[in-house]
């Protein structure tokens, strides 16, 4: 009788032994399923994003870009836009290179043969 009484009158002791204790909350699987729903769907959410950035830099410099998760590699990849990283200006290569961007081409069309020579050899008026 000291044994029943004992089991009655500690509540840390499970009568069952196969459940959980009545004092210990437990998370509903409705509830758990949601919350793991809504975290895929942000992780494939921020892998997009991270997808999309990555189109914006140039081939040849995504190799430098670090192999983080995808909320991370997120603000690297915009503090290295901001600095400027990706859009260094590359001097152009061409026939056209050397041709001052700001001067509009001349108009050939109203001059006489002369003054055509004339400006060929840099002796316009």
């Amino acid at each position: 009788m000291d044994q029943d009484q004992n089991q009655n009158t500690n509540p840390d002791q499970s009568t069952s032994g196969n459940g959980p204790e009545k004092n210990e909350k437990t998370v509903p699987y409705a509830r758990f399923q949601a919350v793991n729903d809504a975290k895929k769907q942000a992780e494939e959410t921020l892998t997009g994003l991270v997808a999309e950035l990555l189109e914006d830099i140039p081939e040849d410099m995504r190799d430098v870009v670090p192999d983080l998760p995808p909320a991370q590699k997120i603000k690297w990849l915009r503090a290295a836009q901001k600095k400027g990283l990706f859009t260094a200006k590359q001097e152009p290569t061409g026939p056209d290179s050397k041709r001052p961007g700001g001067k509009p081409a001349t108009d050939f069309n109203g001059m006489s043969a002369q003054e055509k020579m004339a400006h060929g050899y840099g002796q316009t008026k």
